[in-house]
């Protein structure tokens, strides 16, 4: 179970970071929403997964929490990003924030 939680961070993660890079590099308002929705739902994923390291953590029955620990991290990772991406999202485009006014 636990293993299969792992691969399941790390191909979150990576779907994450593939999505975030399209993100990055798109020029389209529209293309711009579809990935931060696309975004969003990988968060979730990842979210669900932290839940579940989370109780493992806690629980006795597991031995080795290092890799736990690091997956939670790398998961904790991803959502600060995400929480940027969100912040730049409801920024309007041409609020002062945007502008970088005063």
């Amino acid at each position: 179970d636990i293993d299969r939680c792992h691969k399941k961070v790390a191909e979150g993660v990576e779907s994450f970071k593939e999505t975030w890079k399209k993100l990055q590099q798109a020029c389209n308002p529209n293309q711009k929403e579809k990935y931060e929705q696309d975004l969003k739902k990988e968060i979730k994923k990842l979210q669900r997964l932290r839940d579940q390291i989370k109780t493992w953590c806690a629980s006795n029955e597991v031995k080795d929490k290092r890799p736990l620990m690091e997956d939670r991290k790398l998961i904790e990772t991803q959502m600060e990003t995400f929480k940027i991406v969100e912040r730049d999202s409801k920024t309007k485009a041409y609020s002062k924030e945007a502008l970088g006014l005063p």
